[in-house]
């Protein structure tokens, strides 16, 4: 979920808006309101830590 709206690469994460996470080979594809991006395994953990003041992870 978005805690706050910010663009990272010309895509948009809206504050309150939840957006999902997609294994894929070796990654995750992370899908946003007007694309997507794909990380490695690796690069997706130090988004994760990086963005966790504006992104949250809701699992469940």
């Amino acid at each position: 979920m978005c805690l706050e709206s910010f663009s990272s690469e010309g895509r948009h994460c809206l504050k309150g808006e939840n957006y999902t996470a997609y294994p894929i080979g070796g990654g995750y594809k992370l899908v946003f309101e007007n694309g997507d991006m794909n990380f490695t395994n690796e690069l997706f953990e130090r988004v994760v830590e990086a963005w966790s003041d504006v992104l949250v992870e809701i699992t469940g």
